[in-house]
């Protein structure tokens, strides 16, 4: 992850699926916090994903990385 890869929540937000009450689980950089997991709901409120703790200063986020690929020896 690079520091251009930082999106404003003044610019965008992370996309809800349709039907679903809050985005995939993004990296969120919150003013009281840093850096961490977390997810944005339908509600408007940014949530830490290990505590579901409410994050009331997110000022920007990112998606998650694609996982690695799998090596050709690995099930």
């Amino acid at each position: 992850m690079k520091t251009e890869d930082w999106i404003s929540v003044k610019t965008d937000l992370p996309k809800i699926p349709d039907g679903e009450i809050w985005s995939k689980n993004v990296w969120i950089y919150d003013e009281k916090y840093g850096q961490q997991q977390g997810y944005f709901t339908t509600d408007g409120v940014w949530y830490e994903l290990n505590e579901c703790r409410w994050l009331k200063n997110v000022t920007h986020w990112m998606p998650l990385p694609d996982d690695p690929p799998k090596e050709k020896n690995e099930l």
